[in-house]
């Protein structure tokens, strides 16, 4: 399998459209990072965690190098934030810490759940 630009791009929104709704979610509960930044960036986390399970879970080879090509893109999609104040710059290059962390977490936990799936199909 080649990697193309569209499946990175459709799963780059699949991991951020996650966490923003996680986002939405724990804004709507009250918390944010101001009151309670331990929760809020394990939500984040968690969610991010979640969307990269997900689109690993649906690959078969070349996981790794595409979900790094995912974890950079969406990295780069926070771009913008530093333009519009949401973000500091030293954030932005510190999230990119949290992002590696996600694919790790979430790439890890598609392989394992995917070696169980293909052990329970050949017994």
């Amino acid at each position: 399998m080649t990697l193309n630009a569209t499946s990175v791009v459709r799963d780059t929104a699949i991991v951020y459209g996650l966490t923003f709704v996680a986002g939405l979610a724990m804004a709507a509960a009250g918390i944010t990072i101001e009151n309670n930044s331990s929760t809020a960036y394990l939500s984040n986390l968690l969610s991010g965690v979640l969307g990269f399970t997900l689109v690993g879970a649906r690959l078969s080879v070349n996981r790794a190098e595409h979900l790094a090509w995912v974890a950079a893109t969406l990295w780069t999609f926070n771009l913008p934030n530093i333009a519009l104040g949401v973000q500091t710059s030293s954030a932005w290059i510190h999230s990119g810490l949290t992002i590696l962390l996600m694919a790790s977490l979430g790439g890890s936990l598609a392989m394992i759940l995917t070696l169980s799936s293909a052990v329970n199909r050949r017994t």
